[in-house]
């Protein structure tokens, strides 16, 4: 018998030495029968989107004495200015108003009016919030703390960042007190509220003193208010609808032009087009698929609307020669059909549009639309939103490829009609999930900056402050953003 040596085996039919690299041919290792054993999975540890940049305010303040407003980040050249509102995008300051409960969680819009009072002409901010119990709430918002007699304070209370982690006392930017009356009732949920005529830029510019508000309609008859907030006494008319618009409708959305003359209302019919002085309307798109969201083009000759099929298309206002407005114009377009798994089908469906539209130009989006808004900076990029998460930015100018030039990953929604909204500055993107999560994201690189959980509800809707510009801009990304959920309204800063 042949001795043993280290790392080998002796064959005898071949008469020689194998180094040993695997297991010995035609032999039994106890070593063979063993499985291996997979190392035990990491457990996934939850992204944190805070930690998107290690760098510190006082540390770009550092790096800004040394290089300028231009700094190295990320061994990248990039403005002082731009990182400042990353990092406070990246780390947001949030405030929950205690008495808020069910009064905003599907409507809400702030903006400044001049109110008669005893004293005279007084600039006031407002905080108008809608509820799905139609209720309509009108809150005072003043950076000060303020005595008021007989108005219940909302109190502030910081829900972020969490105690346990900042012990710095913060002082709330805004404060919002609620009338001891009766709110405004409408009778039906309120579904939107926009201001009728729009301030520009300019610290002299004039206030906006009304405000369009729109119902769903309990049994489909959906109506028009005008609210007048330029007295003490708050005043809520009816706007009767004339012409050939349907009182038979429900109305989904609305949204008016720059000079404030005329109002567009999605309906279950179409879009109809209303003059906000006389109630007299005429639909400028006919459709079977109820309309969601809509927004005027900034000239105002244009309305881009969000059908419930996912399709998002831009009907001229404008007349035809020969074809006076409102004759509409049919057209039938094809669109792919969803699944209930959502996977798309091959098989595309026609239906059938009436309106001065532009059929190649048609954009689809996977689900029911939600929310739709134009950049003011260019109004070529139309923002979207559809019920089945995705949000994406479309440029105009290449819709005949079908595809968006920027996608944002994250937004969690299944069945929630839920607005999203822009700052100022357009650089960020902020919206509430069905997971009750809110988000923020890069609007030109597409990046999450930051996901956090305060409410229990889903932030439905989201607005930002209409004297932004007045403000100090050097502190601030967005200069504060109200977001409302059944469970309170929230200041996001």
């Amino acid at each position: 018998m042949k001795p043993e040596l280290p790392g080998f085996y002796y064959d005898e039919e071949k008469n020689r030495y194998f180094p040993i690299k695997g297991p010995i041919p035609g032999a039994k290792s106890s070593s063979s029968s063993r499985t291996k054993q997979k190392p035990d999975p990491k457990p996934e540890q939850e992204i944190n989107y805070q930690k998107r940049t290690k760098l510190k305010a006082l540390k770009l303040v550092y790096s800004r004495e040394l290089n300028g407003n231009v700094i190295p980040v990320n061994k990248k050249m990039s403005n002082f200015k731009d990182e400042i509102q990353k990092t406070q995008a990246s780390y947001p300051v949030v405030w929950r108003y205690g008495s808020t409960e069910h009064i905003g969680e599907t409507a809400l819009k702030q903006f400044q009016v001049d109110v008669q009072t005893s004293v005279g002409l007084t600039r006031k901010n407002i905080l108008v919030a809608g509820s799905a119990g139609g209720c309509l709430s009108i809150l005072r918002v003043s950076k000060d703390r303020q005595v008021y007699d007989g108005v219940i304070e909302c109190d502030p209370v910081s829900v972020l960042p969490r105690k346990e982690n900042d012990t710095e006392e913060r002082e709330a930017p805004e404060y919002i007190w609620k009338p001891p009356q009766p709110c405004l009732v409408a009778l039906s949920t309120i579904s939107s509220i926009e201001l009728i005529g729009r301030s520009d830029a300019s610290e002299n510019s004039h206030p906006v003193n009304r405000a369009l508000i729109t119902t769903l309609g309990s049994t489909g008859r959906g109506s028009i208010f005008i609210l007048n907030v330029a007295e003490e006494v708050n005043i809520l008319t009816t706007r009767s609808l004339q012409g050939n618009v349907s009182s038979e409708c429900t109305i989904w959305t609305a949204d008016c032009n720059i000079s404030g003359s005329h109002a567009a209302i999605g309906t279950d019919l179409g879009a109809a087009l209303v003059d906000l002085e006389t109630g007299k309307g005429s639909y400028f798109l006919r459709s079977k698929s109820d309309v969601f969201a809509l927004q005027f083009h900034q000239s105002g000759n244009i309305v881009h609307c969000g059908l419930r099929n996912g399709a998002i298309v831009s009907a001229d206002l404008r007349e035809r020669p020969g074809r006076p407005f409102p004759r509409l114009t049919r057209h039938q377009i094809r669109y792919q059909s969803s699944s209930k798994t959502g996977q798309t089908t091959t098989n595309k469906q026609w239906f059938e549009l009436q309106g001065n539209i532009n059929p190649s130009h048609v954009i689809y989006m996977p689900s029911s639309l939600t929310c739709l808004k134009t950049l003011k900076t260019s109004d070529q990029y139309l923002m979207a939103s559809s019920m089945d998460g995705t949000i994406k930015l479309y440029d105009q100018r290449m819709v005949k490829r079908g595809v968006g030039v920027q996608t944002y990953e994250g937004h969690v929604n299944s069945h929630t009609r839920i607005e999203f909204g822009i700052d100022p500055s357009e650089q960020f993107l902020l919206s509430g999930g069905d997971d009750c999560y809110t988000r923020i994201w890069s609007i030109k690189s597409g990046q999450l900056m930051s996901e956090n959980k305060f409410s229990n509800s889903v932030p439905s809707v989201v607005c930002w402050s209409t004297d932004e510009r007045q403000r100090d801009r050097k502190d601030s990304i967005g200069h504060g953003a109200w977001l409302g959920s059944r469970e309170a309204i929230f200041n996001l800063l």
